[in-house]
């Protein structure tokens, strides 16, 4: 089957060799992780073909150095350093961290990549032994095998047996052969020498009886060997090597108590760097194995909190909780409970912090440990402590919606750096303090102060990208479209790609008006993660506003297959079958809408109008007022009501509504004063309804629009939600809340964001 994918399992590793080989790839690589960690298929797929494509296109390479150096480092002599943040450069003052989305982003730019380099000569690349692969390959291998065309970068994929992480884009996205059983030569290595070769191969040997061999080596002999094998790689000067095969014979050779602790070490404090918890654990976990836990308590501590923070990063608290706690148990080192307490703070805040109670139990833990933190004995390490810890009491006030107290404690942090700390120190302490506090005068209402925050925080650290996404949505919030777009942009340049940054780029161009860039911006996001229900109805409702009412419904519709579950995406295709004159249809996607949220407003408003479209009044009366018991403030939805009262003849009930409207931010003032005119008149009440028609008459040019009709309120309303930016979990997304379905107005512009998170 050409033009697909192709999957080749069973067999024996020289059958899949020979299977592969068959297909003629351009690149054949290895993805056991015990050879280099994280990413060792896919940097070995880059350090076949970067150097090549740097040549014909640099500017390639250039747009993409983020990812590619972050999967294969030894690309850095060709393709210079990537841009630089402090987190980068300060490792030593390292107080957050990236959110286990990175390793997902980084995949998808990798995916663009390749993309983008083989449109000219289509590339066959072939994985082998995947079923020995870190979880870094696998996820980019989930997300290649369904975003790239086979037509242009075809994958071969070989395992022994099955492989669950990928079972689904395999069954879907590959033609699965099953290769032969082809023996090797007998007798072409036996003993010493067949075990020294599993050696060389770094652990990874499927031939016969080599790894058998290797097990029946002299126990001194073999750590030799070891030996030997990991002063060779070392030679060789590649950093990935140094998170795969050296740790691994550095761990089992002579001086596993030294070098194989430090090796390890030195790959772990990587890994967590790099949003490699996967790997880190599995690293903390053989680190462990070298450890005592009574002979050796420091390095017993190092290893257990390594393992906490990579299961807290992999969202994983219930197995996190029982690690802090055991900790706390084995010493009464003040230093040691005061990181332990302010650890398990940021537990409860970020993770175990879903109710009241969680937060609470967060600042518990950061009090206790700012209190031992006021008691270390040097007035710099104590002043230092002191502020960092103060801003973890930010983020949990903040959690608790005490923004005044948040915002409070941020500036004292700043302040108590700058008093007792000398300055130009501490910079990327100080940056965390300054983006905080700025997020908490977002949320106070103090825009122009917040900016301002960005804009400090921005110049102290150009390169990160969060700081310049918080900006925007703030931007974008108080309607200053064009600097929006500009920030975004600038923070799309600074990372792999993030679909929160897209979504609200294209909501950015909606809102602009450039609805061609919103649409495009909207497909990419689902060309990214397709079960983004967002952006399903960002871009259907887009394509309402452009007029493409048969689109939009196709839209929806898709998104439906996937998102089936989601009320917001029902609610789309209900005003797309409205705006195509099909009411009974409307009606029936809303009805789906409000039995999976029978609080959604906007799907009450939006029945209201297909009820009412089929002279069902009454019904229309009911959503109506349900909908304003939720969301009383609002003119279109009294707007609405009115208008079902006055079809319904119940006029004076009418002019009430159209009255209490009038009264209200944002209301058409024009078409409530020429529908309150029309009761007037129609109960005889000729001089209210003259002063009504004049007055409308005084908004406009002409009189109000006389099509009497209720105004099917557009299917998006962007109230915004910045990232959230806490002390120990950096670039943690959250998404802009949904381009809801909204329709309490038939006119195509865009409200404004709400004020974010």
């Amino acid at each position: 089957m050409p033009g697909t994918h192709v999957w080749i399992t069973g067999g024996d590793h020289i059958g899949r060799a020979a299977a592969a080989a068959a297909r003629e790839p351009d690149a054949t690589v290895c993805c056991h992780r015990r050879l280099r960690g994280p990413y060792t298929g896919t940097g070995s797929l880059l350090r076949a073909i970067v150097p090549g494509i740097h040549r014909r296109a640099p500017e390639l390479t250039a747009r993409h150095a983020i990812e590619i150096l972050t999967v294969a480092p030894e690309l850095g002599s060709l393709l210079g350093p990537a841009p630089q943040t402090l987190t980068a450069t300060a490792p030593e003052e390292r107080t957050r961290w990236y959110s286990r989305c990175r390793t997902r982003r980084v995949a998808h730019g990798i995916v663009d990549f390749l993309r983008q380099s083989a449109a000219v000569a289509p590339l066959t690349a072939c994985f082998r032994q995947v079923d020995h692969a870190d979880p870094t390959d696998l996820e980019f291998l989930s997300i290649a095998l369904r975003r790239l065309e086979p037509s242009v970068v075809r994958l071969v994929v070989c395992s022994a047996g099955p492989l669950q992480p990928l079972a689904g884009e395999l069954a879907s996205r590959c033609r699965r052969q099953v290769a032969a059983c082809e023996r090797g030569p007998d007798g072409a290595m036996s003993g010493d020498a067949a075990g020294a070769a599993f050696i060389d191969a770094d652990g990874t040997s499927e031939a016969p009886g080599e790894r058998e061999a290797y097990l029946r080596l002299d126990l001194a002999r073999r750590a030799e060997l070891h030996d030997l094998r990991a002063d060779h790689l070392e030679q060789a000067g590649e950093w990935s090597l140094r998170l795969g095969a050296i740790p691994y014979h550095r761990a089992r050779g002579t001086k596993a108590d030294t070098a194989g602790r430090s090796a390890l070490g030195e790959a772990i404090s990587y890994c967590i760097g790099m949003a490699f918890y996967d790997a880190a654990l599995d690293l903390a976990g053989r680190l462990g194995l070298l450890t005592d836990a009574d002979a050796d308590p420091e390095q017993y501590y190092q290893v257990q909190t390594a393992k906490a923070q990579c299961l807290a990063l992999l969202e994983r608290p219930a197995e996190t909780e029982p690690i802090y706690y055991d900790l706390l148990s084995r010493s009464a080192s003040p230093r040691w409970h005061m990181n332990v307490c302010s650890a398990l703070s940021m537990l409860y805040a970020r993770l175990l912090g879903d109710d009241p109670e969680g937060h609470m139990r967060a600042l518990a833990h950061v009090n206790t440990a700012i209190a031992i933190a006021s008691q270390l004995e040097d007035p710099a390490d104590r002043a230092f402590h002191t502020a960092v810890l103060t801003n973890g009491k930010a983020l949990a006030q903040m959690h608790l919606g005490n923004l005044p107290a948040s915002l409070d404690l941020a500036t004292d942090g700043i302040q108590r750096l700058d008093r007792e700390l000398p300055p130009g120190g501490h910079r990327l302490h100080r940056c965390v303090l300054y983006h905080n506090r700025a997020r908490a005068l977002a949320a106070l209402g103090r825009p122009e102060d917040a900016l301002a925050g960005f804009d400090q925080v921005i110049s102290l650290d150009p390169n990160y990208s969060e700081y310049r996404f918080d900006r925007a949505n703030l931007l974008l919030k108080l309607g200053r479209h064009a600097e929006a777009l500009a920030g975004y942009q600038d923070a799309i340049d600074l990372g792999p790609p993030c679909p929160e940054l897209y979504y609200n780029r294209g909501t950015a161009h909606a809102a602009a008006g450039d609805l061609q860039a919103a649409i495009r911006d909207f497909r990419y996001v689902l060309d990214l993660e397709p079960d983004y229900a967002d952006a399903w109805v960002s871009l259907a409702s887009v394509l309402l506003d452009a007029g493409e009412p048969k689109r939009a419904l196709a839209e929806a519709q898709a998104g439906l297959r996937i998102a089936r579950h989601s009320p917001r995406l029902h609610c789309t295709l209900g005003l797309a079958h409205l705006e195509l004159g099909d009411p009974a249809a409307a009606l029936h996607a809303f009805d789906h809408a409000l039995a999976i949220d029978p609080g959604l407003t906007q799907a009450l408003a939006n029945r209201a109008v297909a009820a009412c479209q089929q002279g069902h009044y009454d019904a229309a009366i009911a959503d109506l007022t349900a909908a304003l018991e939720r969301d009383p403030a609002n003119p279109d939805l009294l707007y609405n009501r009115g208008f079902a009262l006055e079809t319904a003849g119940r006029l004076d009930e009418a002019i009430t509504d159209y009255t209490s409207a009038l009264g209200l931010a944002g209301a058409d003032r024009a078409e409530l004063l020429y529908r309150r005119g029309h009761c007037h008149a129609a109960l005889g009440r000729t001089d209210d309804a003259t002063s009504d028609f004049r007055a409308a008459y005084r908004f406009l040019t002409g009189p109000a629009d006389s099509a009497a009709r209720m105004k099917p309120l557009p299917a998006r309303s962007h109230k915004g939600r910045g990232m959230t930016a806490p002390v120990l979990d950096d670039l943690v997304p959250s998404r802009l809340s949904s381009v809801t379905a909204m329709a309490c107005h038939l006119r195509a512009d865009w409200r404004a964001m709400s004020a974010s998170r």
